[in-house]
């Protein structure tokens, strides 16, 4: 554990706080702890926000090691601590008299006060957006293939429990992810979910839909349940129907950028690289019934490189790519000298926070140029 997560660690796990303890003109919250260490003690400004949701009794959580930055957590949401100075001194005391309270007797008495430390600066939360590939990478490295392609009976995977512990984000944060991605509970571990087999999935549900020369317009989800029963468990099925459909009471319809992204994901990583027309051609005929791919539907997962020749399409997914914005860029431009906002957004999105939004981060780090009114980012350097 570095030295700035110990002082910190010292202030919310050591530290007594009550609403005599709150400076209330700035939100300071001076913490009295249980020792006298002033190096080990360390001030933090929060808003009144977080200042109710501390007085409520709720609780922030330190993440972090020598590897990462540390960050502090609230139920949902994720915090970066930034080092501030003060325009003036301010003293950490046990106990200090206001004015209000000090009797007028006519004469003045010296007390000794006693001073924990004298500081120059404190720490602030700034609300931050966390970087949560690392769950990914926690839960790739138990993939889920399937029910009949499992070895053991015991369960394998991260527990939610070590997930909050190792993941630098709010449980809220991390619940919404896990909601969000290729993800599942097997008997009571989170696993990912395999490409081939969520292409094994889809594929086998458009089989059935095919030989009984249906559309999935035409069935219900109660259909869709009973036929893939036999092919894995509720839970799994369920996870796969929320991420490839969209469900209107009981009208069904694909998701055709999610089904078109999941095919291509399948189709290219063997090769890495795929002449595009052959590419566009066995996309296309690998489609369930009813759904038509896009081009634009490759923006996060793929390029076309249509200055090769002939013509590629290059495996490149969002979630394999550095999350350091610099790192990234470099891998972007390199693979792709020019890049349109909306096709380079899907990469840039996930590093952005309350601060900088897709366009800012590009401004900042990259070199913007206009050709016949198309706006592109290329490398700064």
């Amino acid at each position: 554990m570095d030295r700035s997560l110990q002082q910190v660690n010292t202030i919310l796990n050591l530290a007594k706080l009550t609403e005599s303890d709150i400076k209330k003109d700035s939100h300071v919250l001076q913490f009295i702890p249980q020792i006298l260490d002033s190096k080990q003690v360390k001030l933090l400004e929060v808003s009144k926000d977080t200042l109710e949701y501390i007085n409520s009794g709720e609780c922030l959580f330190i993440k972090g090691n020598e590897d990462a930055h540390v960050i502090i957590c609230s139920n949902s949401n994720s915090f970066e601590l930034k080092e501030a100075e003060t325009s003036n001194s301010m003293l950490l005391m046990p106990s200090l008299l206001q004015g209000t309270l000090i009797e007028d007797t006519g004469s003045r008495t010296l007390k000794k006060q006693e001073v924990f430390g004298v500081y120059h600066t404190y720490y602030e939360m700034r609300l931050t957006r966390p970087k949560l590939q690392s769950l990914r990478n926690a839960l790739a490295k138990y993939p889920y293939r399937g029910k009949n392609s499992e070895v053991t009976k015991e369960a394998v995977g991260q527990s939610f429990t070590e997930l909050k512990v190792m993941i630098q984000a709010s449980e809220e944060e991390i619940i919404n992810q896990l909601q969000e991605m290729p993800a599942a509970k097997v008997r009571g571990k989170w696993r990912l979910l395999d490409v081939g087999f969520l292409f094994g999935w889809v594929s086998y549900l458009d089989s059935i839909l095919r030989e009984k020369k249906l559309s999935l317009e035409e069935v219900t989800l109660a259909n869709i349940e009973n036929w893939m029963g036999l092919y894995d468990t509720e839970d799994i099925n369920a996870k796969c129907i929320s991420l490839f459909m969209e469900v209107d009471g009981n009208s069904l319809r694909w998701k055709p950028e999610a089904v078109s992204q999941l095919f291509a994901l399948y189709l290219l990583p063997e090769l890495r690289a795929f002449d595009s027309k052959d590419f566009f051609t066995a996309w296309q005929q690998s489609m369930p019934v009813g759904v038509m791919t896009n081009e634009e539907h490759l923006n996060g997962v793929a390029l076309v490189d249509y200055d090769s020749n002939p013509s590629l399409v290059k495996y490149l997914p969002e979630f394999e790519l550095p999350e350091e914005i610099n790192e990234r860029l470099d891998i972007l431009f390199r693979n792709r000298a020019k890049w349109t906002l909306q096709s380079i957004t899907p990469y840039v999105q996930p590093l952005t926070d309350n601060n900088l939004n897709v366009a800012a981060l590009l401004t900042k780090y990259a070199r913007s140029s206009t050709i016949n009114g198309v706006k592109y980012y290329s490398s700064k350097y």
